[in-house]
């Protein structure tokens, strides 16, 4: 015989309490499956990451070689220049002198 509804209760709370374990094993299950995934994504941002590093740092890199390559390459043209017309680079240096000091005179007054 039944007391007042007892033996009903505890079933329905032996049937909850199996309900509730096994929506705590999706659960796990579930946050398991969520972690993996944003620890992949985590490691493919790392990833792209270091490669698009990697690739601005080689861009930087062979522009200040380019950048390099062309500073001496005027400097060289410049001693030409100034080798083969001594005089001519003596008078530009003679008028770059002047109008410094005209720029620079213009600023004290």
């Amino acid at each position: 015989m039944r007391e007042n509804g007892h033996d009903d209760w505890k079933a329905t709370m032996g049937r909850a309490q199996e309900l509730l374990d096994q929506g705590r094993k999706e659960m796990a299950k579930a946050a398991e499956i969520a972690r993996e995934k944003g620890e992949d994504a985590l490691i493919a941002a790392r990833k792209r990451g270091q490669e698009v590093w990697d690739e601005a740092r080689a861009n930087g890199m062979n522009t200040i070689d380019d950048l390099r390559d062309q500073g001496e390459e005027i400097w060289d043209d410049a001693q030409k220049a100034i080798k083969k017309h001594p005089a001519r680079a003596i008078g530009f240096s003679i008028l770059v002198g002047l109008v410094i000091g005209a720029f620079l005179s213009k600023d004290k007054e």
